[in-house]
């Protein structure tokens, strides 16, 4: 078949042990004319050489094998061929599951040593391979060589069996038709059970002009052979012409150091900075910086892999994502920079000390509120503590400091996954990013400024407001539509993996849940922030550390608490901190603080 043609033919050919000693090994790329082969089913279950596969357009898609079936992923170019399947002596036709994608685009990356073993146990392994999309409606995108894959992320790479990743591809080029570019992150979305929360959430940040928020592509990733599930394939963060389009300042210290690779000089250490020795600054060093604000123990023990950060009077880290190997004048000026933001921000009247700036002086007002309600709505448990994005460009261009672009939305709309502990699904919730444990406290001090609450008001009230119905009733239909049977594949793939991280009810429970929440959070919102009614925190501490919050309109009783259960001691009951038992049928009229009491064995 050629790459041309609109259709493809899967047809699954019994071959005898001879023929299939002619076949290639599974990991090699190539095209070829038409059908489906199956090779010798193995025992394990495992995805291994030695397992039945078919070939689909050229691609080998091994079978997975679970208990006594064997279930075959194929790609949504296969859901309406004529599949009539012959199957080897000694395999029960009732034993193979076919399963099929529809509507998304299907991804096949091949790997130079054919196995994805040392992608998936270190994020820093660099694999050459080839890369080839499959259309839905059977035409093949391109076929091209890929500069590497690798893994990336914190949590999603350490916590879960299915990875993300990250590619780079040799030129600039349109990808799954988003604009030209080489580096493209595939988004694994394993901590969220409907597989659409990055997804809406960058519906309402491109609806509100946040920078890099462009919306991404669902596809079926192959990796070897393997179908590795579904994925959402977006942007990187990175500062180039076609992503976040500043001074690209690491480039020109490059050239006028003679093109060296900036990463070959010394380091040079404080107490509160990393930077690199390097002899050369350009003439303006004012921009452009790409920042990252992390929290505390994450930050430490990355501390020998971030080349370029600093930390601020109120503890507040931030790695330089770019220039990554930043001079130690460069550091310099954009650590004092950020003080003088930080200062003002901080400050009872707004304003920094030592320039005697107002903070709406140094920072970019709009986009501030904008990421705050992004964060705020979307009730983004890592809102404002990680993957929280800053950038200055050059002062003749800008002299503020931007909030954005904007990332990581798998934990949001009530996603309590298992391996987070306790967090709350609640969605009356208004935290204004302090709920956290490691929050940054820029945003609640920003929350009280008079300017930052009245724009935030406002955009809510004329540009979210409305637009949240639009995600519950037109987005998030159409999204599960287009999913759906992508979605089957993926929870059959990894169904363990779901069942660990407390997944275990239908996709069709999950998104009525995503719904419900969507609008039930619009509701407090509107209240909140539309009707003026005042909002009161309640904070519930275990052995003083906060373990959840809760939040209750001035004058309604108190709400429910959850209950907590420990390995090491026994949840006696809530206390306030004189030791008073709570009245949960009191009005509340402030914020209130309440400790458990536990008895210890």
């Amino acid at each position: 078949m050629t790459m041309g043609r609109k259709w493809i033919y899967c047809i699954l050919i019994g071959i005898s042990s001879v023929l299939l000693l002619g076949l290639n090994k599974l990991s090699e790329y190539r095209d070829t004319d038409n059908g489906a082969l199956i090779e010798n089913i193995g025992e394990n279950g495992d995805y291994t050489a030695d397992n039945a596969f078919i070939r689909v357009a050229g691609h080998e898609i091994a079978l997975l094998q679970k208990d006594d079936q064997y279930y075959a992923f194929l790609p949504s170019a296969c859901k309406n061929a004529d599949v009539e399947p012959e199957i080897p002596a000694g395999i029960e036709p009732s034993s193979i599951v076919w399963m099929y994608s529809e509507n998304i685009p299907a991804v096949f990356i091949d790997t130079e040593s054919g196995t994805s073993d040392e992608i998936n146990s270190d994020k820093n392994c660099r694999e050459p391979g080839y890369i080839s999309v499959l259309e839905a409606d059977g035409s093949t995108d391109f076929q091209l060589p890929l500069t590497y894959i690798k893994g990336r992320g914190n949590t999603s790479f350490t916590e879960f069996e299915k990875k993300p990743y990250q590619i780079k591809l040799a030129d600039d080029i349109p990808f799954l038709g988003m604009d030209s570019a080489k580096k493209w992150i595939f988004v694994s979305n394993s901590a969220d059970p409907t597989l659409l929360r990055n997804a809406l959430s960058r519906n309402l940040a491109n609806h509100l002009g946040l920078a890099q928020s462009e919306e991404g592509v669902f596809v079926d990733l192959y990796l070897n052979g393997e179908y590795v599930g579904n994925y959402y394939v977006v942007e990187k963060i990175e500062v180039e012409k076609e992503r976040l389009n500043i001074t690209d300042l690491e480039k020109i210290t490059e050239i006028v150091n003679n093109e060296t690779d900036l990463g070959l000089y010394e380091t040079a250490w404080t107490d509160t900075t990393k930077a690199k020795q390097i002899p050369d600054d350009p003439d303006n060093i004012t921009g452009g910086y790409l920042i990252e604000r992390d929290f505390d123990d994450r930050f430490l023990k990355e501390v020998e892999n971030n080349e370029s950060y600093f930390i601020t009077d109120a503890q507040e880290s931030f790695i330089l994502r770019s220039p990554e190997y930043a001079s130690e004048n460069q550091i310099a000026y954009i650590n004092e920079y950020v003080q003088n933001v930080e200062n003002a921000i901080l400050s009872p009247n707004g304003t920094d000390a030592n320039t005697g700036k107002y903070y709406t002086d140094m920072i970019d007002l709009d986009s501030f509120v904008r990421k705050y309600l992004l964060e705020e709505v979307t009730a983004n448990y890592d809102g404002g503590v990680a993957s929280s994005y800053f950038y200055k460009d050059i002062d003749s261009i800008s002299d503020k400091l931007y909030a954005g672009p904007v990332w990581d939305y798998d934990v949001t709309w009530g996603n309590a996954p298992a391996y987070l502990g306790h967090i709350s699904s609640s969605p009356d919730r208004l935290t204004r990013l302090a709920a956290h444990r490691d929050s940054s406290v820029w945003f609640s001090a920003l929350y009280n400024k008079q300017e930052f609450y009245e724009e935030l008001i406002a955009c809510y009230q004329s540009e979210i407001s409305g637009h949240l119905l639009t995600l519950a009733e037109d987005v998030l239909p159409q999204l599960v539509e287009m999913t759906n049977a992508s979605a089957a594949m993926d929870r059959v793939r990894w169904d363990e993996q779901y069942i660990l991280n407390g997944d275990t009810a239908e996709r069709e429970e999950e998104t009525a849940f995503l719904y419900n929440y969507i609008v039930k959070h619009k509701a407090f919102l509107d209240k909140a922030w539309i009707e003026q009614v005042p909002v009161h925190q309640i904070s519930l501490y275990v052995e003083n550390t906060i373990y959840d919050t809760l939040y209750v309109f001035e004058g309604e009783t108190l709400p429910v608490f959850h209950e907590t259960d420990f390995d090491y001691a026994q949840f006696s009951h809530w206390a306030a901190p004189d030791g008073s038992i709570p009245d949960m049928n009191a009005p509340v009229y402030e914020n209130m603080d309440f400790h458990a009491v536990l008895q210890y064995d």
